[in-house]
């Protein structure tokens, strides 16, 4: 789905003499992608389910915590790749099901940490870009299968929609250890990417000759920045204790839409706009905790967001309205994680699983199953300067869609690959 969606949906209401009431107070006219979407950076954090605020230990703690920098004692550089595959399934209400996928390899994560020499305690810098969103998204359906084997032949419609990009942040950090046991890290993030969306729809009438196409398409260009704070405290050599505040978000989207409709009795129409708006997020809180017994370290967090805070700022026309929509449509969430990591010593060798839950904000499509995930990895380390660690992530979600009633079931499959280099 795309803000303003319902702009995109017009054909598909006309067809089917739907009625939503006005126009302005669609709740898809306050959608925004970046509030779900969410991909974890770093392999060993990803195998744990993300539960690293209080439990990393590589470079990807720029992302989870900057405090934990000062873990990392030797120079870093690392990157990771990402093969994904995203499976939709979708059943339509007196319809057909449909099944369609979508499988792409990508850039997740490169970054670099550096410590520095300190008279007293320890200090450590680092800069890193990762993935953190992705907007892949894919679904059909048609009144019929006979429909969809020979569209135009029978009665019916169908469509869909086709859904890539991604949100990438581009970030700077430090840490430094107050005391023996505890240190504070800052970090400042730079969002930049794209989305791309497209919506089709056909339908046929055979008895009345009629065949009707729409086709709308929306490309977003993504900036924005935020940073955070973390905190961490080491209660003794078996417990970590964890915080961090998130600074409120600021993000613009650059946007264009471009919508062609025709049918067979000589219409044929084309619209194309721009506009570039912008809105804000609240501040998030997370903690967490990570036991460690001999070889094996247990770990689990949480964050809390309100995204019924997000607030238009620029660029639109009755922001008040949108606003009070916001308020209406979106809701706050917990995300919780929990991870394990078990060290096989001397072999190098470590065993990771973890489950996380991440649930969507925005409240007007009913949620069957939020988004979950189970995460498995294991880690190797090579010639002592050289980490190999490699991640599984299986998870799914189910949304209805009463504008077009459908009830949409998606399963998401992602490898990691992350190769990192001490010295």
């Amino acid at each position: 789905m795309k803000k303003n969606l319902i702009i995109g949906l017009t054909g598909v209401l006309l067809m089917c003499s739907t009625a939503l009431g006005q126009f302005q107070d669609d709740p898809f006219a306050v959608y925004e992608a970046y509030t779900e979407n969410g991909i974890l950076p770093g392999g060993r954090a990803a195998a744990m389910g993300g539960a690293q605020i209080a439990a990393g230990s590589d470079g990807s703690v720029l992302w989870y915590n900057p405090a934990l920098l000062t873990r990392i004692r030797m120079t870093e550089i690392s990157g990771t790749l990402i093969h994904q595959k995203l499976t939709n399934e979708t059943s339509m209400i007196g319809g057909t099901r449909q099944e369609t996928n979508l499988n792409n390899t990508k850039l997740g994560s490169l970054w670099g940490v550096f410590p520095l020499a300190t008279y007293r305690g320890g200090m450590t810098l680092g800069l890193s870009l990762n993935r953190i969103k992705s907007f892949d998204r894919v679904f059909r359906y048609a009144t019929s299968d006979a429909w969809l084997d020979r569209p135009g032949s029978t009665d019916g419609f169908g469509g869909g929609e086709d859904e890539s990009g991604n949100l990438w942040a581009f970030t700077l950090g430090g840490a430094v250890e107050v005391s023996p046991k505890a240190s504070v890290g800052l970090s400042i993030d730079i969002f930049d990417g794209g989305d791309n969306w497209t919506y089709f729809f056909d339908s046929t009438a055979v008895a009345d000759g009629l065949r009707y196409s729409y086709l709308h398409t929306i490309d977003d260009s993504y900036s924005g920045v935020t940073g955070k704070i973390g905190l961490s405290y080491a209660v003794n050599n078996n417990l970590n204790l964890s915080g961090i505040i998130g600074f409120p978000s600021s993000i613009t989207i650059d946007q264009t839409s471009d919508v062609f409709e025709a049918d067979n009795q000589g219409f044929d129409d084309k619209y194309h706009s721009s506009a570039s708006y912008s809105y804000r997020l609240p501040f998030w809180l997370g903690a967490g905790a990570a036991i460690r017994h001999k070889g094996l370290t247990i770990t689990g967090d949480f964050t809390y967001t309100d995204y019924s805070q997000l607030e238009y700022s620029s660029g639109l026309i009755d922001m008040a309205r949108l606003n009070q929509l916001v308020r209406e449509n979106y809701t706050d969430i917990f995300t919780y994680r929990i991870g394990g990591e078990y060290r096989l010593e001397p072999a190098g060798v470590r065993l990771r699983a973890g489950y996380y839950q991440e649930p969507i904000g925005f409240t007007y499509l009913p949620i069957e199953t939020e988004p979950h995930f189970y995460t498995f990895g294991i880690g190797f380390v090579i010639d002592r300067a050289v980490n190999l660690d490699l991640a599984f992530l299986t998870g799914s979600w189910e949304r209805d869609d009463p504008l077009v009633g459908v009830l949409e079931k998606y399963d998401v499959n992602r490898f990691m690959v992350t190769v990192s280099y001490r010295m």
